[in-house]
């Protein structure tokens, strides 16, 4: 058995990292290339467009940024979810992440909206799915985050009579109403997948 210095192991760790976040620098690619037209018009949620045929537009949605201001504050999410990343994903941790994408999706195609785009629905779901079985934090550190995560979407959606700053600054920065409810799904499909999974243990 080989043994590596303490120097080439942090190396040999660093570069393991590097691999696991292809996936994220990818996506926040594609979330760019899909914020202007006509990429744009073709991925993202309108419901009579969806009745009509086009079926893969609840799926397609969260690609889909209002603008560049819009694509860069859903990034900060791209970056926790980076900080938290074990050095290898597990098949647990996959499933995870498209079991929260089609449950949104899925609520999607049920709500009254009759627009959607963004990213920020799955990031609250994907967040909570990460941080549960984050390996560089303890679990306190965990729950705290998570905790935070859900009392924050709870009290956006009227679910916690909670006083919060206001958020209004976001809107104005995008140019848009903020979409409450998918935060909402998003955060509740990562915590059933969380609490599944806390229940039956996958192997890695």
């Amino acid at each position: 058995m080989i043994k590596l210095k303490p120097k080439l192991l942090g190396i040999a760790r660093f570069l393991t990292v590097r691999t696991s976040l292809h996936g994220l620098l990818w996506l926040s690619l594609g979330t760019l290339l899909c914020t202007f037209s006509p990429v744009a018009d073709w991925l993202l949620y309108d419901a009579e467009q969806t009745r009509a045929g086009q079926i893969w537009r609840p799926l397609s949605a969260w690609l889909v940024q209002l603008n560049l201001r819009h694509w860069l504050l859903n990034q900060w999410g791209l970056v926790v979810i980076a900080l938290l990343l074990p050095q290898r994903w597990t098949v647990s941790d996959r499933l995870g992440l498209v079991f929260v994408w089609l449950v949104a999706s899925l609520m999607l195609v049920w709500s009254d909206y009759a627009l959607y785009v963004g990213l920020s629905g799955l990031l609250y779901g994907w967040l909570v799915v990460v941080a549960a079985q984050s390996p560089y934090y303890s679990a306190r550190v965990r729950l705290i985050f998570i905790a935070a995560l859900t009392v924050k979407v709870l009290a956006e959606n009227g679910w916690l009579p909670l006083p919060l700053p206001s958020s209004s600054w976001v809107g104005d920065f995008i140019a848009a109403d903020i979409a409450y409810r998918s935060h909402l799904w998003g955060l509740l499909a990562g915590l059933s997948f969380s609490a599944l999974r806390w229940l039956v243990p996958a192997r890695s």
